[in-house]
């Protein structure tokens, strides 16, 4: 009984977070970063998840929409990715997802649409091949309702693109990719 008394009168307290998404999972995140040195405008990546262990993410510098800069390559993304392994405490979590898509490259302007397979042109400009990836995602989520967070997410992977060596003179189909972003989401 000594040691009860002696606690509560002591003035300590514990305070439990919870959080508490819209949809009882993240919804939406923005984030912004780098992929390559060499790009000149920011790489951008925009998620939305569905269902708690599933997002569609989109990822790229905006080529075509928010630009329409000549003189910079884009690698743009498009795939869905799964968590395989999430663990959290208190206003920390953090996930490992796969990925698995289709990512584009290009060394001007974009143009519409995708180009799949061998390169149809003499002096082709962009293509476009399925890709995987792997990521490490944090969240610290931020207000006191649990319904905002801060995001980091270090993303790799590689592409197949066959006419890969055609567009950004490599040897091989094969273009790798590493990115990493920050951002907000709900």
């Amino acid at each position: 009984m000594p040691l009860v008394i002696a606690t509560a009168s002591a003035g300590s307290s514990s305070e439990t977070f919870v959080q508490r998404p819209v949809a009882g999972h993240p919804v939406f995140e923005m984030r912004i970063g780098a992929d390559r040195i060499d790009v000149g405008h920011p790489f951008i990546c925009a998620e939305g998840s569905p269902l708690s262990w599933l997002s569609l993410e989109g990822c790229g510098t905006g080529s075509g929409f928010l630009h329409h800069d000549p003189d910079y390559s884009d690698m743009a993304h498009f795939r869905a990715r799964g968590r395989v392994f999430g663990t959290g405490e208190g206003r920390t979590s953090a996930d490992v997802l796969i990925g698995a898509g289709f990512a584009e490259v290009q060394t001007t302007a974009d143009e519409p649409g995708f180009k799949f397979g061998a390169a149809k042109e003499p002096d082709p400009i962009e293509a476009a091949g399925p890709e995987v990836s792997v990521s490490i995602k944090g969240r610290l989520w931020l207000d006191g309702g649990g319904r905002t967070y801060a995001t980091a997410d270090l993303n790799a992977g590689a592409a197949l693109i066959q006419a890969a060596p055609e567009v950004l003179g490599q040897d091989g189909p094969v273009v790798p990719f590493a990115a990493l972003t920050f951002g907000l989401g709900f």
